[in-house]
């Protein structure tokens, strides 16, 4: 009888150790840290946001943007990112918007081929004082408003 309960108690053990070791591990390893745990998976009629990626330990974040090819011409699908994406932001908020996705940098920086697909960016920093959109010359032809490549 003792060495059945010697066993149970064994096996118990044995099965029970990878789910107390997995609550033991702090809470960034267990969860990626692309994505700020405030911004689910956002999407909308014509954008989706890929990735949030934070600049360094700030808690401020650049949101990666696909927008739909087709539509990309279109100012109204950047606001309704713009304001789905940024809507609890009270201090900072950088968003990217790509129409290819293969183009998404995987970091913050990108290459001059990233840098060439990207249609988009907004940026606020109360701060700082700057609340910029600004376009590519091939979605927006006002100089003011668009950066060329």
């Amino acid at each position: 009888m003792s060495t059945r309960i010697i066993s149970v108690a064994i096996v118990t053990l044995v099965f029970s150790w990878p789910v107390f070791a997995a609550s033991q591990q702090p809470k960034s390893q267990l969860q990626p840290q692309q994505q700020p745990e405030s911004q689910p998976d956002l999407h909308g009629d014509g954008w989706r946001l890929v990735r949030s990626l934070e600049l360094g330990n700030s808690g401020n974040y650049i949101h990666f943007v696909l927008i739909d090819s087709k539509r990309d011409m279109d100012k109204a699908v950047y606001g309704a990112a713009l304001s789905k994406i940024c809507r609890s932001a009270a201090d900072f908020c950088r968003v990217r918007f790509w129409n290819e996705k293969r183009l998404i940098p995987d970091g913050v920086s990108f290459t001059p081929a990233q840098f060439k697909g990207l249609r988009a960016e907004y940026v606020f920093n109360r701060a700082g004082g700057v609340q910029e959109m600004r376009y590519a010359c091939t979605v927006v032809s006002d100089k003011n408003q668009c950066f060329s490549h």
